[in-house]
């Protein structure tokens, strides 16, 4: 796997895991779940599409290898 490709799996990654857990650690914090309700679209949205596209590229790669 190429390190372009690591690195955009790792940045999906956390775009899906990271982020709407840095955002339930602040509305448990300041008990305003606005702030986490309000995180899941734009990281569901962001981490899949990255997800999806770099899954893809990984496996274009290893057919070609």
């Amino acid at each position: 796997m190429q390190e372009n490709q690591r690195f955009a799996l790792i940045a999906s990654l956390f775009a899906l895991i990271g982020l709407p857990t840095i955002f339930l650690t602040i509305s448990l914090y300041t008990g305003v779940w606005r702030f986490f309700i309000i995180s899941i679209a734009p990281a569901l949205t962001v981490g899949l599409t990255g997800l999806i596209l770099t899954m893809q590229k990984i496996k274009k790669d290893k057919r070609l290898a």
